[in-house]
């Protein structure tokens, strides 16, 4: 899934523009593979409930990143621990006059928790060298946001609203920012929105250490 095709909403904001309107370069759809609940604890280095403290966008390669710095709230499991924090790079951002939105790819807003599935950079950027580096396994499938629901008062998780139109693994039907529902495919029940979506974040902890423990045995 790290690299599912993705597609580019490239805007330049120049000074020149009147009236706040913006000149699109390009607009694609992004359609991406639904992703197993097994393939996404399996692809990632550490699960956590993070919490954005501010970001940096730079270009490399042609292309406009973002590094966002997150404390981890809670370590779920894996490399980052409670307490500890990094930097996530993700695809998009905006410098100076122009700005890059890539659908489909996880987005950061500062002071919003969201439980996500990280692994490491393992390679040093044009940019330069960013310490305690990641990146979202399954890019917006890899990011949950952490929400109190108004009658319990639980912390919930609840997919992301920026994975674009999904795929079941067996079939074209596609389902925009939305996972797969249940019973539509016999894959279905074990495709990682179905297991996590509006689950209470205790409980989906406790399912996600123990599957981290069954496919990270070394770890």
């Amino acid at each position: 899934m790290r690299h599912a095709r993705v597609s580019l909403f490239a805007l330049a904001l120049s000074a020149a523009m009147l009236g706040g309107q913006l000149a699109a370069r390009e607009a694609c759809a992004s359609v991406s593979i639904a992703v197993g609940f097994d393939a996404l604890v399996s692809g990632a280095d550490a699960i956590a409930v993070v919490t954005p403290i501010e970001a940096k966008s730079v270009w490399e390669n042609g292309r406009i990143y973002t590094y966002t710095h997150v404390r981890a709230e809670q370590g779920v499991a894996g490399a980052l621990t409670t307490g500890s924090e990094g930097w996530v790079r993700t695809m998009g951002g905006v410098v100076g006059d122009i700005g890059q939105l890539v659908e489909g790819e996880a987005v950061f807003v500062q002071g919003n928790r969201s439980m996500v599935f990280l692994h490491f950079l393992d390679k040093q950027t044009s940019s330069g060298t960013w310490p305690n580096t990641w990146e979202v396994t399954a890019r917006g499938q890899g990011q949950y946001s952490v929400v109190v629901d108004d009658a319990t008062k639980a912390r919930k998780v609840v997919r992301s609203r920026s994975m674009g139109a999904i795929v079941l693994p067996n079939g074209p039907k596609a389902q925009t920012s939305q996972a797969p529902q249940q019973g539509t495919t016999p894959q279905a029940a074990r495709l990682a929105g179905n297991v996590l979506h509006e689950r209470v974040l205790d409980d989906a902890a406790r399912e996600l250490a123990a599957a981290w423990k069954r496919l990270h045995p070394h770890k």
